[in-house]
């Protein structure tokens, strides 16, 4: 969530569709500074799968006793039938046959994310190509983290996100097509990415902005105060750009874009190496967290480097010779990126009270429903009581009593 207003996405310069192939951990100059993670490439089913109503889990996994769930759920009472809503549709005449779990839908996938979490460890976080489901977190039987240990963990928070769903549906949205655009289209193949799990201090997660191949701008992610992030400013900036110097300046597609990073503590140092996290597009759909994407989008860059990456090299309008390439990164050593962080008497940081994504956690049947006004909460708590067989709530309390 931004402190800022937002800025139509007409303001951003465009954005290559060649983006859309160059996700940090696909991209094998970049995994060694990744987490360690596998990916896994999907297939058609399963992103049927995903996109389903409903959520149908594997079956083989509830024999297995899970321990390690992480909460438990209260002793529920008499559970009611559940009962098919009648409909006077003709085309619910034919009886759709009964969905089939994962684990018998797509077997040799669902062995393959349990084998691969088994190598990783035996916990991961899972992401697609570009988004992990934290919107989905609520609903994670392990604390309101993105942690998994088996596949069911997985389809749980897949199928819960609207992140997911926007990775799914919106993949070349705001990319501007390419030589090979179409191409690239129709042989984009979704892939899931499990992680490593581990619980990061969310204070040392930072987000990047490049622009022109200029690291402008640092902000922190986590929008609370921490106080002993103030003397590490020096140190956070300067690992960060080393990350960004040696592995993404002149190697990712577009000369703008935005990435994340984690910075763990060091053994020596104050700050071990920086980690990427992720890479995400300049546009209006990234936060800019604390940072202004106006504000951005007018800063001047000194000595700004324009082109695009090839396939084979990078390409680079006005290219300069090695001399004046060197001469030219001693000048620009004199620019340093903002780093801002939420300060101590920082007000607008308390304007994130609430819980993070908690507009995400109704159904989208309520939020249409309270939209409709009075009859429309009305009419879907009808429905709600026919589809549970709860048509006579007062008598079945009673006899639940009995």
């Amino acid at each position: 969530m931004s402190l800022f207003p937002l800025v139509s996405s007409s303001s951003f310069p465009p954005v290559a569709q060649i983006r859309t192939r160059t996700a940090a951990y696909q991209n094998p100059r970049y995994r060694a500074s990744c987490i360690k993670s596998r990916i896994i490439p999907l297939s058609p089913e399963f992103v049927n799968y995903i996109r389903e109503d409903g959520i149908i889990l594997a079956d083989e996994d509830e024999a297995e006793a899970d321990d390690d769930v992480e909460w438990e759920s209260a002793p529920s009472t008499i559970r009611p039938p559940i009962h098919e809503v009648e409909s006077d549709s003709d085309d619910d005449d034919v009886d759709e046959p009964p969905k089939l779990p994962p684990n018998q839908r797509f077997p040799e996938l669902h062995q393959l994310i349990k084998d691969k979490i088994t190598e990783l460890g035996g916990a991961v976080a899972p992401k697609l190509n570009w988004t992990a489901p934290k919107d989905a977190i609520w609903i994670s039987p392990h604390q309101n983290t993105i942690k998994c240990t088996s596949p069911n963990d997985v389809y749980l928070l897949l199928k819960s996100s609207n992140f997911i769903t926007y990775d799914l549906e919106h993949a070349f949205e705001d990319c501007t097509p390419t030589a090979n655009s179409t191409a690239n289209q129709v042989h984009f193949k979704p892939v899931l990415v499990l992680r490593s799990y581990f619980n990061p201090h969310t204070a040392m997660e930072f987000r990047c902005f490049v622009k022109h191949r200029n690291l402008v701008a640092i902000s922190q992610r986590d929008l609370s105060y921490f106080e002993f992030l103030q003397p590490l400013k020096a140190d956070i900036i300067s690992r960060v750009y080393q990350l960004f110097n040696n592995k993404l300046r002149y190697t990712f597609p577009d000369g703008n874009f935005v990435f994340d990073v984690y910075i763990p503590e060091g053994e020596d140092e104050p700050l071990s190496r920086a980690r990427l996290i992720d890479i995400n597009a300049w546009a209006s759909h990234t936060d800019s967290l604390l940072f202004g994407w106006q504000e951005l989008l007018d800063l001047e860059v000194p000595g700004p480097i324009l082109g695009v990456v090839g396939e084979e090299k990078v390409k680079v309008q006005g290219a300069s010779t090695d001399d004046e390439e060197s001469s030219q990164d001693e000048e620009d050593e004199d620019f340093t990126p903002e780093l801002r962080l939420i300060e101590k008497e920082d007000s607008a940081a308390y304007n994130f009270s609430s819980p993070q994504y908690s507009a995400h956690k109704l159904p989208k049947d309520v939020v249409d429903a309270s939209m409709s006004g009075e009859g429309g909460m009305r009419e879907f708590a009808r429905k709600w009581r026919e589809m549970t067989g709860m048509e006579n709530v007062a008598n079945w309390e009673t006899n639940g009593k009995e």
